[in-house]
Protein backbone atom coordinates (compact mmCIF):
# COMPACT_ATOMS: atom_id res chain seq x y z
CA UNK A 1 0.00 0.00 0.00
CA UNK A 2 1.52 3.25 -1.27
CA UNK A 3 0.66 6.84 -0.16
CA UNK A 4 0.90 9.51 -2.61
CA UNK A 5 0.33 13.39 -1.95
CA UNK A 6 -0.22 16.19 -4.67
CA UNK A 7 -1.44 19.91 -4.33
CA UNK A 8 -2.53 22.88 -6.82
CA UNK A 9 -3.54 21.17 -9.81
CA UNK A 10 -4.92 24.57 -10.85
CA UNK A 11 -6.79 23.12 -13.99
CA UNK A 12 -4.21 21.40 -15.38
CA UNK A 13 -6.54 17.91 -16.06
CA UNK A 14 -4.49 16.30 -18.51
CA UNK A 15 -1.62 16.71 -16.13
CA UNK A 16 -3.04 15.39 -13.55
CA UNK A 17 -4.42 12.04 -15.55
CA UNK A 18 -0.58 11.45 -17.03
CA UNK A 19 0.61 12.51 -13.44
CA UNK A 20 -1.80 9.46 -12.04
CA UNK A 21 -0.29 6.96 -14.52
CA UNK A 22 2.81 7.74 -13.99
CA UNK A 23 2.80 6.96 -10.16
CA UNK A 24 1.16 3.68 -10.98
CA UNK A 25 -1.37 4.85 -8.46
CA UNK A 26 -3.80 1.79 -8.02
CA UNK A 27 -7.65 2.73 -7.76
CA UNK A 28 -8.45 -0.89 -5.99
CA UNK A 29 -7.98 0.36 -2.51
CA UNK A 30 -4.02 -0.76 -2.13
CA UNK A 31 -3.49 2.46 -2.45
CA UNK A 32 -4.16 6.17 -0.85
CA UNK A 33 -4.43 9.40 -2.42
CA UNK A 34 -4.54 13.12 -1.04
CA UNK A 35 -4.86 16.08 -2.63
CA UNK A 36 -4.56 19.40 -1.39
CA UNK A 37 -6.48 21.55 -2.65
CA UNK A 38 -6.91 24.73 -5.57
CA UNK A 39 -8.02 22.37 -8.11
CA UNK A 40 -9.66 25.01 -10.44
CA UNK A 41 -8.62 28.49 -11.66
CA UNK A 42 -5.60 29.31 -13.92
CA UNK A 43 -5.57 25.96 -15.96
CA UNK A 44 -6.99 25.03 -19.38
CA UNK A 45 -9.95 22.97 -17.64
CA UNK A 46 -10.69 24.20 -14.48
CA UNK A 47 -14.17 23.72 -13.83
CA UNK A 48 -13.88 19.85 -15.55
CA UNK A 49 -10.64 19.37 -13.21
CA UNK A 50 -12.74 20.54 -10.18
CA UNK A 51 -15.94 17.78 -11.03
CA UNK A 52 -12.93 14.94 -11.92
CA UNK A 53 -11.93 15.58 -8.33
CA UNK A 54 -15.30 16.01 -7.03
CA UNK A 55 -16.12 12.18 -8.47
CA UNK A 56 -12.84 10.66 -7.39
CA UNK A 57 -13.57 11.61 -3.82
CA UNK A 58 -17.45 10.93 -3.85
CA UNK A 59 -16.23 7.57 -5.32
CA UNK A 60 -13.06 6.34 -3.62
CA UNK A 61 -13.08 5.95 -0.06
CA UNK A 62 -9.06 6.03 -0.11
CA UNK A 63 -9.22 9.29 -2.05
CA UNK A 64 -9.47 12.62 0.46
CA UNK A 65 -9.55 15.97 -0.67
CA UNK A 66 -9.16 19.20 1.21
CA UNK A 67 -9.81 22.78 0.88
CA UNK A 68 -8.10 25.16 -0.55
CA UNK A 69 -8.14 28.93 -1.03
CA UNK A 70 -9.55 29.10 -4.41
CA UNK A 71 -12.49 26.80 -3.28
CA UNK A 72 -12.64 29.30 -1.21
CA UNK A 73 -12.71 32.63 -3.31
CA UNK A 74 -15.34 29.94 -5.21
CA UNK A 75 -17.38 29.80 -2.20
CA UNK A 76 -17.51 33.68 -0.92
CA UNK A 77 -18.15 34.63 -4.53
CA UNK A 78 -21.62 31.87 -4.73
CA UNK A 79 -22.88 32.95 -1.08
CA UNK A 80 -23.15 36.66 -2.77
CA UNK A 81 -26.06 35.25 -5.06
CA UNK A 82 -25.18 37.13 -7.92
CA UNK A 83 -25.23 36.67 -11.15
CA UNK A 84 -22.97 39.80 -12.03
CA UNK A 85 -20.08 39.44 -9.02
CA UNK A 86 -18.36 42.88 -10.66
CA UNK A 87 -20.49 44.38 -7.76
CA UNK A 88 -17.86 42.97 -5.07
CA UNK A 89 -14.53 43.80 -4.57
CA UNK A 90 -13.61 40.57 -3.18
CA UNK A 91 -15.34 38.62 -6.05
CA UNK A 92 -13.24 40.70 -8.59
CA UNK A 93 -9.88 39.37 -7.09
CA UNK A 94 -11.14 36.18 -7.36
CA UNK A 95 -12.40 36.45 -11.04
CA UNK A 96 -9.13 38.98 -12.41
CA UNK A 97 -6.25 38.93 -9.28
CA UNK A 98 -6.41 34.64 -9.01
CA UNK A 99 -7.65 33.72 -12.92
CA UNK A 100 -10.92 32.51 -12.15
CA UNK A 101 -13.32 34.18 -14.62
CA UNK A 102 -13.21 30.81 -16.54
CA UNK A 103 -14.27 28.88 -13.80
CA UNK A 104 -17.15 30.89 -12.83
CA UNK A 105 -18.44 31.41 -16.61
CA UNK A 106 -18.19 27.67 -17.37
CA UNK A 107 -20.16 27.70 -13.82
CA UNK A 108 -22.94 29.64 -14.49
CA UNK A 109 -23.33 27.13 -17.62
CA UNK A 110 -24.41 24.62 -15.43
CA UNK A 111 -28.08 23.81 -14.47
CA UNK A 112 -29.31 24.43 -11.00
CA UNK A 113 -28.96 21.26 -9.46
CA UNK A 114 -25.43 20.70 -10.72
CA UNK A 115 -24.30 24.02 -9.20
CA UNK A 116 -25.45 23.05 -5.92
CA UNK A 117 -24.06 19.79 -5.90
CA UNK A 118 -20.92 21.21 -6.47
CA UNK A 119 -20.85 23.81 -4.16
CA UNK A 120 -22.29 21.59 -1.24
CA UNK A 121 -19.08 19.72 -1.63
CA UNK A 122 -16.72 22.10 -1.26
CA UNK A 123 -18.18 23.33 1.67
CA UNK A 124 -17.64 20.08 3.22
CA UNK A 125 -14.36 19.65 2.45
CA UNK A 126 -11.76 19.72 5.54
CA UNK A 127 -9.21 21.80 6.32
CA UNK A 128 -6.61 19.29 7.17
CA UNK A 129 -5.93 15.54 7.33
CA UNK A 130 -3.45 13.08 9.30
CA UNK A 131 -1.84 10.31 8.00
CA UNK A 132 1.51 7.79 9.37
CA UNK A 133 3.45 6.14 6.93
CA UNK A 134 6.06 3.94 8.29
CA UNK A 135 6.10 5.36 11.78
CA UNK A 136 6.11 9.24 10.50
CA UNK A 137 3.22 10.96 11.28
CA UNK A 138 2.26 13.71 8.71
CA UNK A 139 -0.38 16.40 8.71
CA UNK A 140 -1.79 17.81 5.62
CA UNK A 141 -3.21 20.87 4.71
CA UNK A 142 -3.06 23.51 2.07
CA UNK A 143 -0.80 26.30 3.14
CA UNK A 144 -0.76 26.22 6.79
CA UNK A 145 -1.44 23.77 9.86
CA UNK A 146 -5.21 23.66 11.14
CA UNK A 147 -5.63 21.81 14.81
CA UNK A 148 -9.06 20.42 14.74
CA UNK A 149 -8.04 19.79 18.55
CA UNK A 150 -6.99 22.83 19.32
CA UNK A 151 -9.82 24.59 21.45
CA UNK A 152 -10.71 28.55 20.57
CA UNK A 153 -13.65 31.27 20.58
CA UNK A 154 -15.47 31.30 17.34
CA UNK A 155 -13.13 34.21 16.05
CA UNK A 156 -10.01 32.65 17.07
CA UNK A 157 -11.62 29.59 14.82
CA UNK A 158 -11.98 31.58 11.77
CA UNK A 159 -8.91 33.27 12.12
CA UNK A 160 -7.02 29.81 12.35
CA UNK A 161 -9.05 28.26 9.17
CA UNK A 162 -7.95 31.73 7.06
CA UNK A 163 -4.47 31.08 7.99
CA UNK A 164 -4.90 27.32 7.00
CA UNK A 165 -5.57 28.92 3.38
CA UNK A 166 -3.78 31.81 3.13
CA UNK A 167 -1.08 32.03 5.50
CA UNK A 168 2.62 31.01 4.12
CA UNK A 169 4.91 29.49 5.95
CA UNK A 170 8.64 30.91 6.45
CA UNK A 171 11.78 28.98 5.05
CA UNK A 172 13.22 27.93 8.52
CA UNK A 173 9.67 28.32 10.71
CA UNK A 174 8.23 25.33 12.98
CA UNK A 175 4.44 24.46 11.86
CA UNK A 176 4.06 22.75 15.33
CA UNK A 177 5.57 25.70 16.87
CA UNK A 178 2.57 26.88 19.21
CA UNK A 179 0.84 23.58 18.72
CA UNK A 180 -0.55 23.15 22.53
CA UNK A 181 -2.75 19.47 21.44
CA UNK A 182 -2.20 16.33 22.68
CA UNK A 183 -1.62 14.37 19.30
CA UNK A 184 2.34 14.72 17.42
CA UNK A 185 3.11 15.15 14.45
CA UNK A 186 6.44 14.72 12.72
CA UNK A 187 6.24 16.87 9.25
CA UNK A 188 3.68 19.29 7.83
CA UNK A 189 2.84 18.58 3.82
CA UNK A 190 1.18 21.01 1.77
CA UNK A 191 1.02 23.47 -1.69
CA UNK A 192 -0.08 27.04 -2.06
CA UNK A 193 3.15 28.59 -2.23
CA UNK A 194 5.38 27.55 -5.39
CA UNK A 195 8.41 26.15 -4.30
CA UNK A 196 10.69 28.75 -6.27
CA UNK A 197 9.65 31.36 -3.81
CA UNK A 198 11.81 29.11 -0.95
CA UNK A 199 14.80 28.49 -3.65
CA UNK A 200 15.23 32.08 -4.09
CA UNK A 201 15.20 32.35 -0.44
CA UNK A 202 18.40 30.11 -0.17
CA UNK A 203 20.14 32.35 -1.80
CA UNK A 204 20.74 34.48 1.54
CA UNK A 205 20.69 31.82 3.43
CA UNK A 206 24.45 30.38 4.84
CA UNK A 207 25.35 26.73 5.40
CA UNK A 208 22.04 25.64 4.25
CA UNK A 209 22.48 21.84 4.40
CA UNK A 210 18.96 21.17 1.92
CA UNK A 211 19.57 20.62 -1.93
CA UNK A 212 19.70 24.24 -3.78
CA UNK A 213 17.76 25.71 -6.69
CA UNK A 214 19.39 25.02 -10.34
CA UNK A 215 17.96 28.03 -12.49
CA UNK A 216 18.67 25.94 -15.81
CA UNK A 217 15.88 22.97 -14.36
CA UNK A 218 12.69 22.89 -13.40
CA UNK A 219 11.24 23.58 -10.08
CA UNK A 220 11.30 20.58 -7.32
CA UNK A 221 9.57 19.65 -4.27
CA UNK A 222 10.86 21.57 -1.60
CA UNK A 223 11.94 19.90 1.94
CA UNK A 224 12.50 22.27 4.95
CA UNK A 225 13.02 21.26 8.54
CA UNK A 226 9.34 20.55 9.59
CA UNK A 227 7.31 21.14 6.40
CA UNK A 228 7.33 19.90 2.52
CA UNK A 229 6.32 22.08 -0.12
CA UNK A 230 4.53 20.23 -2.95
CA UNK A 231 3.49 23.08 -5.44
CA UNK A 232 5.54 23.36 -8.30
CA UNK A 233 4.29 26.17 -10.07
CA UNK A 234 1.57 23.87 -11.91
CA UNK A 235 -0.65 27.46 -12.39
CA UNK A 236 1.50 28.72 -14.48
CA UNK A 237 0.65 25.98 -17.51
CA UNK A 238 0.21 27.87 -20.65
CA UNK A 239 1.68 31.50 -19.70
CA UNK A 240 4.22 31.44 -21.57
CA UNK A 241 3.14 34.72 -23.48
CA UNK A 242 1.07 36.28 -20.55
CA UNK A 243 1.54 40.12 -19.78
CA UNK A 244 3.14 39.79 -16.62
CA UNK A 245 7.06 38.81 -16.91
CA UNK A 246 6.61 36.89 -13.50
CA UNK A 247 4.33 34.52 -15.02
CA UNK A 248 6.13 34.53 -17.97
CA UNK A 249 9.25 33.23 -15.78
CA UNK A 250 6.89 30.76 -14.37
CA UNK A 251 5.94 28.85 -17.35
CA UNK A 252 9.55 28.07 -17.88
CA UNK A 253 9.99 26.41 -14.48
CA UNK A 254 6.15 25.09 -14.07
CA UNK A 255 5.88 21.14 -12.71
CA UNK A 256 2.93 19.34 -11.70
CA UNK A 257 4.52 17.01 -8.45
CA UNK A 258 3.39 14.41 -7.07
CA UNK A 259 5.25 12.72 -3.62
CA UNK A 260 4.65 8.87 -2.74
CA UNK A 261 5.90 8.96 1.62
CA UNK A 262 6.48 5.32 1.73
CA UNK A 263 10.02 5.65 0.04
CA UNK A 264 10.18 9.73 -0.59
CA UNK A 265 9.88 9.37 -4.37
CA UNK A 266 9.46 12.37 -6.87
CA UNK A 267 7.15 12.42 -9.70
CA UNK A 268 6.73 15.07 -12.16
CA UNK A 269 4.96 15.72 -15.69
CA UNK A 270 5.76 18.54 -17.74
CA UNK A 271 3.09 20.84 -19.69
CA UNK A 272 0.77 18.78 -21.55
CA UNK A 273 1.18 19.88 -25.63
CA UNK A 274 -2.78 21.08 -26.28
CA UNK A 275 -4.20 19.46 -29.39
CA UNK A 276 -4.56 22.11 -32.12
CA UNK A 277 -7.86 21.08 -34.30
CA UNK A 278 -7.32 19.27 -37.25
CA UNK A 279 -7.08 21.72 -40.02
CA UNK A 280 -8.42 20.12 -43.87
CA UNK A 281 -6.21 21.24 -46.58
CA UNK A 282 -7.95 22.04 -50.21
CA UNK A 283 -7.24 19.60 -52.42
CA UNK A 284 -5.23 20.97 -55.09
CA UNK A 285 -4.45 19.34 -58.70
CA UNK A 286 -1.29 20.72 -60.58
CA UNK A 287 -1.76 21.70 -64.08
CA UNK A 288 -0.27 19.58 -67.02
CA UNK A 289 3.06 20.85 -67.65
CA UNK A 290 4.67 19.76 -70.68
CA UNK A 291 8.23 19.99 -71.01
CA UNK A 292 9.61 21.07 -74.38
CA UNK A 293 11.67 18.72 -76.32
CA UNK A 294 15.38 19.32 -76.03
CA UNK A 295 17.74 18.14 -78.71
CA UNK A 296 21.81 18.36 -77.97
CA UNK A 297 23.53 19.36 -81.09
CA UNK A 298 25.83 17.33 -82.88
CA UNK A 299 29.31 17.82 -81.67
CA UNK A 300 32.37 16.52 -83.69
CA UNK A 301 35.67 16.00 -81.74
CA UNK A 302 38.78 17.17 -83.64
CA UNK A 303 41.09 14.91 -84.59
CA UNK A 304 43.70 14.85 -82.30
CA UNK A 305 47.08 13.28 -84.01
CA UNK A 306 49.97 12.59 -81.99
CA UNK A 307 53.17 13.89 -83.23
CA UNK A 308 55.93 11.37 -83.73
CA UNK A 309 58.84 11.67 -81.10
CA UNK A 310 61.63 9.84 -81.92
CA UNK A 311 64.45 9.58 -79.37
CA UNK A 312 67.51 10.58 -79.33
CA UNK A 313 70.81 7.75 -79.73
CA UNK A 314 72.79 7.83 -76.18
CA UNK A 315 76.14 6.39 -76.64
CA UNK A 316 78.19 5.47 -73.76
CA UNK A 317 81.19 7.10 -73.66
CA UNK A 318 84.65 4.37 -73.55
CA UNK A 319 86.22 4.25 -70.11
CA UNK A 320 89.09 2.94 -69.85
CA UNK A 321 90.08 1.18 -66.39
CA UNK A 322 93.60 2.08 -65.33
CA UNK A 323 96.38 -0.40 -65.11
CA UNK A 324 96.70 -1.96 -61.43
CA UNK A 325 99.90 -3.49 -60.19
CA UNK A 326 100.38 -5.53 -57.58
CA UNK A 327 103.65 -4.29 -55.41
CA UNK A 328 106.32 -6.77 -55.03
CA UNK A 329 106.40 -8.26 -51.45
CA UNK A 330 108.76 -9.98 -50.10
CA UNK A 331 109.07 -12.06 -47.11
CA UNK A 332 111.71 -12.03 -44.73
CA UNK A 333 114.15 -14.68 -43.67
CA UNK A 334 113.01 -16.67 -40.60
CA UNK A 335 116.30 -18.52 -38.77
CA UNK A 336 114.70 -20.72 -36.66
CA UNK A 337 117.29 -20.81 -33.42
CA UNK A 338 119.46 -24.10 -32.73
CA UNK A 339 117.62 -26.35 -30.42
CA UNK A 340 120.44 -28.95 -28.51
CA UNK A 341 118.42 -31.78 -26.52
CA UNK A 342 120.37 -32.30 -22.72
CA UNK A 343 121.78 -35.54 -22.39
CA UNK A 344 119.88 -37.93 -21.56
CA UNK A 345 120.88 -41.37 -19.13
CA UNK A 346 119.03 -44.55 -19.47
CA UNK A 347 119.25 -46.18 -16.60
CA UNK A 348 120.33 -50.18 -16.56
CA UNK A 349 123.16 -49.44 -19.82
CA UNK A 350 126.83 -49.12 -19.11
CA UNK A 351 129.40 -48.00 -21.34
CA UNK A 352 132.50 -49.89 -21.45
CA UNK A 353 135.03 -49.88 -24.01
CA UNK A 354 133.67 -49.45 -27.00
CA UNK A 355 130.73 -50.43 -27.64
CA UNK A 356 127.75 -50.62 -24.75
CA UNK A 357 126.57 -53.95 -22.78
CA UNK A 358 123.78 -54.71 -20.54
CA UNK A 359 124.30 -55.50 -17.16
CA UNK A 360 124.49 -58.91 -16.00
CA UNK A 361 124.58 -60.72 -19.36
CA UNK A 362 128.45 -61.83 -20.86
CA UNK A 363 129.15 -61.09 -24.04
CA UNK A 364 128.56 -63.14 -26.88
CA UNK A 365 131.31 -65.34 -27.69
CA UNK A 366 132.68 -65.13 -24.19
CA UNK A 367 130.84 -67.89 -22.23
CA UNK A 368 132.48 -68.65 -19.03
CA UNK A 369 131.19 -71.19 -15.91
CA UNK A 370 131.08 -70.25 -12.69
CA UNK A 371 135.14 -71.17 -12.66
CA UNK A 372 136.01 -68.54 -15.21
CA UNK A 373 136.69 -71.31 -17.64
CA UNK A 374 135.19 -71.62 -21.13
Amino acid sequence: MAVYCISDLHGALEEFEKLLGKTGFRFDGSDTLWLLGDYCDWGAEPLNTLCRVMEMDRRYPFVHCLLGNHEQMFLDTTDLALTDPEENHAALNWLWNNRGVVTWTEFLKLSDDRRSEIVEWMRGLPYSGQVTVNGVSYLLGHAYPYFEDTPGRREEKSRRQTDALWRRLMIREDPFGFYEGSRHYDMFLCGHTITEYYYNKLQYEKHWPYRKPDPSVRNRIFHAEKFIDLDCGAKCFGCEEDALPVLRRGAERAQLSALRLDDGHEFYVHPALRHLPPVTVPEMKMPDIKMPDIRMPDIKMPDIRMPDIKMPDIRMPDIKMPDIRMPDIKMPDIRMPGIKMPDMKIPGFRKTGSGAQEDGKPEEGNTQDGAGHP
